[in-house]
């Protein structure tokens, strides 16, 4: 915490000069490190003449000299545009011609506000009081809804719907719930479908104590579900007296469907969208949301995750798909620049699409002030991509700390690193390849091969592609191995970390030949993780050629510039690593 000499208020804003940060009301304001130490002069002299000589002296070095005037006069225009000041009627700050600035609102030092208790809650799928096929779906799908509307708060953490669907089947025994969970917070809901309207009954239990903090029965038209959302979210944030930012409050009101219809296909495409055999029915229903309502964003976000997901593991039209998902997600944006699903998803779009340092920023940006167990969760692929392992073993810590159920790749971190008892002890349907060849690396061949022809005999992906690469690998039989491998090259497979696995694969098996083509295909890519390459054991057989040298060059100096974009970004104390 700032002690009280690091912290200056004026009006509704807050300098944190710990910090370096401008906030108001809360919100944090974009302002650079120059402007901000102006500011910060400014402020601490408040109501006297600052002059432009003494502002030199004390912001600016040496060699900086020859740009002062012209970069003060920067800096002025900067903060003027953060506080919402003009030069012509100021409010804030008056300029004194030739002699300098003053600043002309009271300023006064006091202890910040103490930090946001971060409060841990879980909304469990709703039970049904009367099966009625026309609205079981509301079961799970509101219940994920409002999960994903409350994820937004900083003083929250909701675990995720993946999470919650844990317990729908079992008797509520809530303190179980709590200790597997690790929350503070049990939402609970009955649902009932009479005639035209749809009745709820939600609870809000305190986990620890067992005491119920609310109850609030409701109900709404079939036509207008969205309305039962709204209600529920209000009784929480009523409830537990959240004090919400600015931006959160706006964040609350800007996601609203303008169509009821257009809200139905948007919940029932979301009980689809987590099993890959509904994936083709998600896409139907998110596409028949946003026609019915263009400017729904949740609807355009989830839309672009599901392009994403069918390109990487089941369309043969990959570019085709791809496009469609990075138009969805730019539309997510374009409507709602702050929606954290849409951020979320399409830094993983952006890392299959060789922009891994772009999606590592926009996520590091987004996690400065964040609770959001899905932001450092999707951090952990871009930042691997990049090389920095370490960070991205950090982000999956980071992730699991706020939800300790939590799905990462950060499966894939150790793979990298070579840590094969770890991957081993991996579920293997989720990364059949990895945990396949893991297992066999640790002397375990035999229960690799019988799980991996489980997983071919029932997967309809590529994964049961993968699965068969490492299952012949295992068995000694080469040619089939790469005969394996060889066809998921050819069928225009384009993420670039399984290519790696695969160039890897071919190098092993004494396939020279292709690899150097494969390898520019992974590099231009984007995939840039030097420290795996650098001591990977499978490329030895390579690492004599000089378009070998050349290449891992070339990974090196991307792998560089992103360790500087991420200490920039101040990458290390957001993910609480160690310098």
């Amino acid at each position: 915490m700032s002690d009280s000499a690091n912290i200056l208020r004026f009006e509704s804003f807050e300098l944190d000069t710990a910090a370096g940060e401008l906030r108001r009301k809360g919100d944090r304001i974009k302002l650079a490190p120059q402007p901000f130490r102006v500011l910060e002069l400014l402020v601490r002299r408040s109501g006297e003449i600052v002059t432009r000589t003494e502002i030199r002296e004390r912001v600016w070095s040496d060699d900086t000299f020859v740009d002062f005037e012209q970069g003060l006069n920067f800096c002025i225009r900067q903060i003027r545009e953060a506080v919402g000041d003009t030069a012509g009627t100021p409010r804030f700050i008056e300029t004194l011609p030739r002699r300098g600035y003053r600043f002309l609102i009271p300023t006064e030092t006091a202890m910040p506000a103490p930090p946001r208790t971060i409060t841990r809650l879980i909304v469990l799928p709703f039970r049904i009081l009367r099966p009625d096929p026309a609205t079981d779906f509301l079961a799970f799908s509101l219940p994920d809804a409002l999960t994903t509307s409350l994820s937004g708060l900083k003083s929250l953490v909701v675990r995720s719907s993946l999470a919650a669907s844990r317990f729908s089947a079992a008797a509520l025994d809530l303190k179980t719930i709590a200790t597997e969970a690790d929350v503070d917070l049990i939402l609970t809901g009955t649902l009932l479908a009479a005639g035209d309207e749809i009745r709820i009954a939600a609870q809000l239990t305190d986990a620890a104590s067992g005491t119920l903090m609310c109850s609030h029965s409701m109900q709404a038209p079939t036509g207008n579900i969205f309305r039962l959302q709204d209600e529920i979210t209000e009784c929480l944030v009523n409830t537990l007296e959240l004090q919400l930012t600015a931006t959160e409050q706006k964040t609350l009101r800007q996601d609203v469907p303008s169509n009821a219809k257009a809200y139905e296909y948007y919940l029932r495409a979301n009980q689809f969208s987590n099993d890959s055999k509904q994936w083709g029915a998600a896409r139907d229903l998110y596409q028949r949301c946003v026609e019915a309502d263009p400017c729904y964003a949740p609807a355009w976000a989830r839309l672009g995750r599901i392009y994403h997901v069918m390109a990487k593991f089941i369309s043969s039209e990959i570019k085709a798909e791809q496009q469609r998902a990075e138009s969805a997600f730019r539309q997510a944006l374009d409507l709602n620049p702050d929606l954290g699903i849409a951020h979320k998803a399409y830094a993983q779009l952006e890392v299959d699409l060789g922009r891994a340092a772009d999606a590592m920023k926009r996520l590091l940006v987004r996690a400065r002030d964040a609770a959001d167990p899905d932001l450092f969760a999707g951090l952990v692929s871009p930042l691997r991509y990049c090389g920095l392992l370490d960070a991205s073993v950090a982000a999956h810590r980071r992730a699991v700390a706020l939800e300790p159920k939590i799905r990462t790749s950060v499966q894939h971190t150790w793979f990298l690193q070579r840590d094969y008892e770890r991957v081993a002890k991996s579920k293997i349907e989720n990364d059949p390849y990895i945990v396949g060849i893991s297992l066999g690396e640790e002397g375990r061949k035999q229960e690799a091969i019988r799980a991996l022809l489980l997983l071919e005999e029932k997967s309809m992906t590529r994964m049961g592609n993968f699965a068969r690469t490492a299952r012949k690998l295992l068995e000694g039989d080469a040619a089939g191995s790469v005969s394996a491998a060889e066809a998921i090259v050819s069928s225009g497979f384009g993420d670039p970390e399984g290519l790696y696995y695969l160039t890897r694969h071919l190098v092993h098996l004494d396939q020279v030949d292709a690899c150097f083509s494969l390898l520019e295909r992974i590099i231009a890519g984007g995939f840039s993780c030097y420290p795996a390459m650098l001591r990977d054991p499978w490329l030895d057989p390579i690492r004599t050629f000089p378009q070998f040298s050349e290449l891992l060059d070339r990974v090196k100096d991307r792998s560089h510039a992103a360790e500087i974009e991420f200490a920039s970004l101040e990458g290390h104390r957001i993910l609480q690593m160690k310098l």
